[in-house]
């Protein structure tokens, strides 16, 4: 509406979201970091994590335990993805919006592919790509307002697929140590988010009070310029995805300390 972040590559799914409630910059959790290495966290040289493409590798390797959750240290699961509620707000150009959707479920994360991933601690760098071949979403939705000069009024049930999605997540880090035990952890500073949708389908439910006409002929044009109405938003989904990003992954990496994965 950027994360398995847990399960990591389950955050992408969240480009659809200027702005979530559900999820804050910094997340509170007081479940203590791991001590031991789990079966599914492998291990890569500190002086080069991305020789022979470790980094990669041990990325794609938390994906299943960290998309199922991990209670011990306070991950939850990301498939579904639930998310409470999310803001639109786009008050200039082809698209003028306010409203949001509430009650989100979000369903496809788990079939990502790591396109790339690398790790710079000399430049506190944390890189990554995914691709996503199909996203599924429903949620509540009250919105009002114009998308490409067409009138959009409705509250109601919304079902939206996104297919050959593919999201890019460029990190700042840096080292530091975890409240609790001490241990070193990496820590993101700064995100930024990019994204790219191959197709989009969605449909509307109750727009303009239930006229069907009206609402057939909303869903058919959204459906139809699916691209640009993406591309109205891109900026503010970016920031968002980022917001919600950086929250996720913090959590996730306050329980890894790097003596258990940079060798």
């Amino acid at each position: 509406m950027f994360f398995y972040t847990a399960s990591w590559s389950l955050c992408v799914i969240i480009y659809l979201i200027p702005s979530a409630s559900a999820y804050t910059r910094e997340i509170f959790n007081d479940k203590p970091p791991l001590q031991e290495r789990p079966p599914w966290l492998q291990t890569c040289k500190r002086s080069s994590p991305n020789e022979n493409k470790c980094f990669r590798q041990l990325f794609e390797g938390c994906f299943p335990a960290l998309a199922a959750g991990i209670p011990e240290i306070g991950v939850k699961s990301f498939e579904p993805l639930n998310i409470d509620q999310v803001s639109v707000s786009k008050g200039s150009g082809n698209l003028v919006l306010s409203g949001g959707f509430q009650n989100l479920v979000v369903r496809g994360p788990s079939n990502a592919t790591v396109r790339s991933a690398s790790l710079d601690l000399a430049r506190r760098q944390l890189n990554f790509e995914l691709e996503l071949p199909r996203l599924r979403i429903r949620a509540k939705y009250n919105l009002k307002g114009n998308i490409l000069l067409l009138p959009l009024v409705g509250n109601g049930d919304v079902a939206m697929a996104l297919k050959n999605v593919r999201t890019a997540v460029y990190t700042k880090i840096s080292l530091r140590n975890e409240t609790l035990t001490g241990d070193e952890i990496i820590h993101i500073d700064e995100m930024k988010v990019s994204f790219q949708v191959g197709a989009m389908r969605i449909h509307l439910k109750n727009l303009f009070n239930g006229n069907e006409i009206l609402a057939a002929s909303i869903n058919a044009f959204l459906n139809q310029n699916g691209n640009e109405v993406i591309a109205e938003l891109r900026p503010d989904l970016e920031l968002g995805l980022a917001d919600i990003f950086h929250g996720l992954w913090n959590n996730v990496f306050s329980k890894m300390p790097t003596k258990l994965w940079l060798l």
